[in-house]
């Protein structure tokens, strides 16, 4: 049972300064904010459960700036990995995305500057959501799952309830490369992942992988957004490890041709079609 226990975009709003006010001064609920779209010269944009919608406000770079400096506690050279690689994690596994100009050395994008988008993802803990696949991660046919989906169909929230589900009674290893899975914060989870869960923080997906296999001794291992790597693939056949995984895909079709789906690692499908974490398609491979 979906008991509804979402967190949503409080704890962002600190970050924020004179537009965190703003936001929390308007119509719009902050547990309903899926998205907060900063644009320099542009008004302010929520993507909320209920639609799109843009606030009076027009940000100013000098904002944009400001909250850069506050997503990075005031340290940016702290922070020169996740500019160059256009994202941040915050405290509670919100994630803020930016556009800027890159700037290249020998061929190689070195950082980011002058900031004038930042996107935020709300993260959202639902506890529940992932009971409605729970029957077939624990089926004695199963040896892995892709979470296929469209951007913001919930896949993330999914996972993690099914990390929660999964933890609390098998050895789980959680690849948390963005750390919107666990949220992990001075090396503690601030979601719950399960008693009996490592999480791998910040660790590229293939790395971490092949780390839990070798010394953690997991009996399933989950990770947010794989891609076509054959290692990946591979190390996925090899462990005999039973795998979880998200997948950006338009329909279950597009998930069924994909790489990870034809590799032989996964036993099952499971597509969303909203935004709420709610199975629409299964599919058995």
């Amino acid at each position: 049972m979906i008991n509804a226990r979402i967190c949503g975009g409080e704890s962002v709003l600190p970050y924020l300064g004179s537009i965190g006010e703003i936001i929390s001064r308007s119509d719009h609920r902050i547990r309903d904010i899926c998205e907060i779209r900063l644009r320099a010269g542009m008004p302010i944009t929520l993507e909320t459960l209920n639609g799109r919608f843009t606030l009076g406000h027009k940000t100013a770079v000098e904002e944009i700036n400001e909250c850069i400096k506050s997503f990075c506690r005031f340290s940016l050279h702290s922070y020169e990995r996740e500019l160059k690689e256009g994202y941040i994690t915050l405290k509670g596994g919100h994630r803020a995305g930016f556009c800027g100009s890159a700037v290249i050395k020998n061929g190689v994008m070195e950082t980011l500057k002058n900031i004038s988008s930042i996107n935020i993802r709300i993260a959202r803990e639902i506890t529940g959501c992932g009971e409605q696949l729970s029957p077939i991660v624990f089926s004695d046919t199963f040896t892995g799952l892709v979470i296929a989906g469209k951007p913001m169909s919930g896949k993330t929230t999914l996972l993690r309830d099914l990390c929660r589900i999964i933890g609390g009674r098998h050895k789980l290893a959680v690849i948390d490369s963005r750390g919107e899975i666990a949220a992990s914060y001075c090396g503690l989870p601030q979601n719950d992942v399960g008693v009996f869960t490592d999480v791998l923080s910040g660790y590229d997906k293939r790395e971490g992988i092949e780390i839990a296999t070798r010394v953690l001794s997991p009996e399933y291992i989950a990770c947010d957004e794989i891609t076509g790597d054959r290692e990946i693939t591979k190390m996925c056949l090899d462990s005999g490890v039973k795998m979880i995984f998200t997948l950006h895909s338009g329909t279950m079709e597009q998930a069924k041709s994909s790489e990870i789906a034809k590799s032989g690692a996964i036993s099952h499908i499971a597509f969303l079609g909203g935004k709420t974490g709610q199975v629409t398609e299964r599919a058995v491979l």
